[in-house]
């Protein structure tokens, strides 16, 4: 029998084009909001379906070996091999599309594919045919894979005078064929067509009794199991190639005699399977020859789309003496009266018809002669390539040393496995590497060996286990961090605490209790998957298998791919729903959650766990990084600020100053329990100001006397307010609304304006929203008589705006100024007219002078 390896096949599709295979019927498609839905087609266009799917999987794996040929039975014309040298034989079969590696221009062939007009021919003859063009073309490969698959509808009468030496001749060639048709009786899913013609049904007894049931690999099915079938996820197999190794124990060229050197084979064990790379596709240009594309998509002469190749080149771009430039938004030059904008990233944005950007004059592109660069912090060091040696190193596999094999830890292994195999071209070596892995396998030892697949390659460490399988012995090589990768981070223990005097603790919040630990113990041994099914035998297996497990992405990406290039419209035909088999392991078995029930009522009654309501719902001010105000610093919300009473500070808080041993804060002094909190009757008083974002407390203490101020529980505590960046009006009206907290609002408000207008990153998208908070500001204080703090708040911003340094906004200033007597410095009049005091505004003319100075 002729060796199985993966490629090295050629298939046959037999494909009875018959006038009966034009019959319409009516196929069910994945159902939307539970309605059933069907559409209509042809016999032939349902069970091309299948033969499409067998194509693009040989055009998915990309195996050269891969080749397939097509045989049309019953066709109106007649174009064959054997009828070439029998005209009077074998009518109405074509030799459709010749053996070869099928590309996507195979599927627009049998995408083409109509049944007869008025012809109904035998698929045998067709079958005959292709099992004669598969013997000349493997000819001389006798060691190829032959498959042949035929599919019918069985509703034509055939001629079996000769089936048994076709038979025969399959059997001698190992040919696998199978034999799929429209409606044919299946037990596997049930399936029996009612009212079927006698005809149908002796043709149908014919392929499945007397001539499947006589080939010694044949297989007998109908299309919609058939079509199911090919939807199963498979593993994509390989063969991976020899590769010659030398395997070292010492040095063999400083000291022979304590060394041993080996000739070894290696090959891949596993490979990481991806899903296939998206490619872009454009418009091919109608002033070029369709011939440039005809050997890459085959007959695409009339084809509208193409692949498209990337390059990428450098450039340096030369700045000029202007200081603004780079403030400026990215734009180039292009043409005149032409201006092409660029993404974040670089990239040039084209709209419309516009050209691709050429070179600027400024710019120089990077050749051999140009210094490259390593940025470190905000400088570039010029770096010579010369001044990094290579690492040499000598192509072999170096034995380190042995180890336990119980010591290796499992999270070591990382990367794919590899065989070390003996060498078949040398006894001697057999033997001694036979030796090595059967004394590691009775010692239960691995080894640890340096891997360089080259001669200054970068080498790799790795382990390899002994495996002894029927015939010959080998080792497993997994790769394993070097020690500088390997990381190791402690974490306090679950079950011990200790204060800060060193006594452990018995009893705490943060321990769990005896029954906390059994309860837990029970609910995870109620979840074990490892005896829940049983086989035949009744004899217990896990519930999940590696070699059943596969991954989602991989093969749902797969099954769009196939769906998507065999269907006409994916508005008729919707992408199917994931095979069972893939979607088996997303559910929880019933079994463990029946058995799991119990325990877990149990921890949640011990644990205390309770249902919690749904809070409502509160604006959460966003903790933004300075002069960045549209990249958050935290990843998720920043923590909402309640108004109640302030946080009470503990002695072990992150805020508390250094202090030596014995010293007092509060009435708690340092020898006491680090997990001991200052209650709120000790709470010192809170701070005049806190300013910060809502996720932190900025308190001064040096406000606070050495002898802290106890505050008791019947003074009035006011409630803490901040002014985000994010939303400073808002927030601004929203303490407004919460009590008598206008100065502190007030005070807040003028910062953050000031803060966002004088930042390095102005954002003037907000300039609008900053303007009107300054209205909003300015009424407040002409309303709730804070006249002083606004007039000291817009002299400090005109000195900011106009002033170099740090940074200046002039521009902002500039629409202050276009504000008018409505932004301006408070006068007695203003003042006066709104009911405040009139004392600390400023003259009516500094006022309105005050834009002009």
């Amino acid at each position: 029998m002729p060796t199985q390896r993966a490629g090295y096949t050629v298939t046959m599709f037999v494909i009875d084009v018959s006038m009966s295979m034009g019959k319409m019927r009516e196929v069910e498609l994945p159902s939307e909001d539970g309605k059933p839905r069907t559409v209509q087609m042809t016999n032939l266009d349902w069970i091309m379906q299948f033969v499409k799917l067998k194509v693009q999987e040989m055009i998915f794996h990309n195996r050269k070996t891969d080749m397939c040929g097509v045989i049309l039975a019953g066709s109106d014309e007649t174009k064959n091999q054997i009828n070439d040298s029998r005209p009077e034989e074998y009518y109405n079969v074509v030799e459709y599309i010749k053996i070869a590696h099928p590309t996507p221009a195979t599927l627009t062939q049998l995408s083409r594919l109509k049944p007869s007009k008025e012809t109904n021919g035998d698929p045998l003859d067709g079958l005959i045919v292709a099992i004669d063009a598969q013997n000349k073309f493997l000819a001389s490969k006798p060691s190829w894979t032959r498959k042949l698959i035929l599919v019918t509808d069985g509703e034509n009468p055939i001629e079996t005078a000769e089936y048994k030496q076709t038979v025969e001749a399959m059997n001698n060639n190992k040919v696998v064929t199978s034999i799929v048709g429209i409606d044919f009786d299946d037990e596997k899913i049930g399936y029996e067509e009612e009212n079927k013609p006698e005809i149908k049904r002796l043709v149908e007894k014919f392929w499945r009794d007397k001539f499947v049931g006589k080939l010694d690999d044949g297989l007998f099915a109908t299309c919609s199991y058939a079509l199911r079938e090919c939807a199963t996820p498979e593993v994509k197999e390989t063969r991976s190639s020899l590769l010659n190794q030398v395997l070292r124990f010492g040095e063999p060229t400083d000291d022979p005699d304590r060394s041993i050197e080996l000739n070894v084979r290696v090959s891949k064990a596993t490979a990481i399977a991806r899903p296939p790379a998206m490619k872009k596709f454009g418009r091919i240009n109608q002033q070029e020859s369709a011939m440039d594309w005809n050997d890459e998509m085959g007959e695409l002469s009339t084809a509208q789309y193409a692949p498209v190749k990337s390059r990428t080149d450098h450039f340096i771009k030369e700045f000029g003496e202007d200081k603004n430039a780079q403030e400026q938004p990215k734009a180039i030059q292009n043409e005149p009266n032409v201006k092409i904008e660029l993404d974040e990233d670089g990239v040039p944005i084209l709209t419309d018809d516009t050209t691709l950007m050429t070179l600027p004059e400024n710019a120089t592109s990077i050749d051999e002669n140009t210094q490259l660069a390593y940025k470190y912090g905000s400088e570039y060091i010029p770096v010579d390539k010369a001044d990094f040696s290579q690492l040499q190193t000598k192509k072999g596999l170096d034995i380190v040393g042995f180890m336990p094999r119980e010591k290796f830890r499992r999270e070591w292994a990382m990367g794919e496995v590899y065989y070390i195999w003996p060498n078949s071209d040398s006894g001697r070596d057999q033997v001694e590497f036979s030796s090595i892995v059967q004394a590691m396998d009775e010692e239960d030892l691995c080894v640890i060996i340096r891997m360089v697949t080259g001669a200054n390659f970068a080498p790799k460490l790795g382990a390899a286990i002994p495996r002894a399988l029927e015939t010959l012995d080998c080792l497993l090589w997994v790769q394993m961090p070097f020690a500088e990768d390997h990381r190791n981070y402690t974490f306090q223990s679950l079950d011990t605490l200790y204060n800060r005097r060193g006594v452990q603790l018995n009893k705490h919040q943060n321990i769990p209790t005896d029954d906390m630990l059994e309860a837990m113990d029970a609910y995870v041994d109620s979840l074990d998957l490892m005896e829940i099914e049983k086989d035949e035998d009744g004899n217990r297996f896990p519930w999940f298998d590696n070699l059943y497990s596969y991954n989602p992405a991989l093969h749902r990406v797969k099954q769009a791919l196939f769906h998507a290039a065999v269907s006409r419209s994916l508005a008729t035909q919707p992408l199917p729903p994931p095979h069972p088999e893939l979607m088996k392991y997303f559910e929880q078995p019933k079994k463990v959650m029946k058995r799991s029930k119990e325990s877990l009522e149990r921890c949640k009654k011990v644990f205390k766990i309770k249902y919690a309501p749904e809070k409502a719902t509160v604006r959460k001010e966003t903790v933004l990084v300075e002069d960045r105000e549209d990249e958050p610093l935290l990843i998720g919300p920043a923590p909402v600020m309640q108004k109640r009473t302030p946080p009470l500070i503990g002695v072990s808080g992150s805020a508390t100053p250094e202090r030596k041993s014995g010293r007092s804060y509060g009435g708690i002094t340092e020898d006491d329990e680090e997990f001991v909190r200052i209650t709120a009757a000790d709470a010192p008083s809170s701070p005049e100001k806190i300013k910060g974002s809502p996720s932190k407390y900025e308190v001064d203490l040096s406000t606070l006397s050495s002898q802290s101020k106890v505050v008791t529980q019947q003074e009035d505590i006011k409630p803490d307010i901040v002014v985000g960046k994010t939303s400073p009006l808002e927030d601004f009206r929203t303490a407004l609304a919460d009590g008598d907290i206008v100065s502190e609002a007030v005070s807040q408000m003028a910062d953050v304006i000031k803060e966002l207008v004088t930042g390095s990153q102005f954002p003037n998208r907000r300039k609008a929203e900053i303007l009107e908070a300054m209205a909003a500001l300015r009424e407040t204080c002409l309303k709730e008589d804070e006249i002083v703090p606004w007039n000291e708040f817009l002299r400090d911003l005109k000195g900011s705006c106009l002033s170099p340094v740090p940074r200046g906004n002039k521009p902002f200033w500039d629409a202050v100024k276009n504000q008018g007597k409505s932004m301006t410095l408070i006068g007695k009049a203003e003042a006066t007219e709104a009911g405040a005091s009139a004392k600390y505004a400023v003259k009516n003319e500094t006022a309105a002078q005050f834009f002009n100075e």
